[in-house]
């Protein structure tokens, strides 16, 4: 579906008219809800969510952990070769409706819907079950259209983050199971550290922009480490 959005936005040549679609959506419903979803594909909270899978779904974390190192690697890789302009670098002022920072440079693919969709990905191939599919995709759509609601993205990034964030998914899932280090007792105790740090991390230091939607990501920190101590407590109990 991200690849059949993708070719008809290059085939009518819409990629500005839906974008402008999109970006209205932030006057019509309040710039709050777009400011506050689009959060959820910021890498480092999307790795605290990983935190209440810990000592429980050790391949769960373990797929994240390897998609995640994936999806990183070619989000930077395609912004860097393709280095395309966002919308506040081409359109006018009073065209567009930013919301929090206007950025200006490497445009695609959207890193955010990219991380967002990697993250469903590996949740819907590992549970298999159709609600939590439902329910992680669909917040991963909210996501890529949050990018476009703020201003800093156009269409055609959001589709080819979609799609890149699912084939990660799928090539990280694959990997995990192929070599399965994450699962052992090191491995979950690293990752179980690494995800712990995130959390701190997420909770004393992210800066947001608009500092309104501070309390969010601070939310997502309390409520991870609350439902992620029994599985942490495990790791660190078990012998190897």
């Amino acid at each position: 579906m991200a690849l059949i959005s993708a070719l008809s936005i290059l085939a009518t040549h819409t990629n500005q008219t839906v974008f402008l679609l999109f970006n209205g959506l932030g006057p019509r419903t309040g710039d709050a809800l777009w400011a506050h979803w689009t959060l959820l594909g910021d890498a480092l909270v999307l790795l605290v969510l990983v935190l209440p899978f810990a000592g429980r779904r050790p391949a769960l974390v373990w797929s994240m952990v390897i998609t995640a190192v994936i999806t990183g690697i070619a989000v930077s890789l395609m912004k860097n070769v393709v280095a395309a302009p966002r919308p506040p670098a081409v359109l006018a002022a009073d065209l567009i409706h930013v919301i929090g920072r206007a950025y200006k440079s490497h445009s695609f693919p959207s890193g955010h819907t990219a991380a967002a969709f990697a993250f469903a990905g590996v949740l819907s191939l590992h549970f298999r079950r159709g609600w939590i599919t439902v329910i992680s995709v669909g917040l991963a759509v909210g996501v890529g259209i949050s990018r476009m609601a703020v201003g800093v993205h156009w269409p055609l990034d959001v589709a080819a983050g979609a799609g890149l964030g699912w084939l990660c998914a799928v090539g990280g899932s694959y990997l995990a199971r192929r070599w399965r280090w994450g699962e052992s007792r090191i491995g979950q105790r690293v990752f179980a550290l690494l995800v712990l740090s995130a959390t701190f991390s997420l909770l004393l230091f992210f800066k947001v922009d608009p500092p309104a939607t501070a309390f969010l990501p601070k939310g997502i920190a309390v409520m991870a480490l609350i439902m992620g101590a029994p599985g942490l407590a495990k790791v660190w109990r078990d012998r190897a």
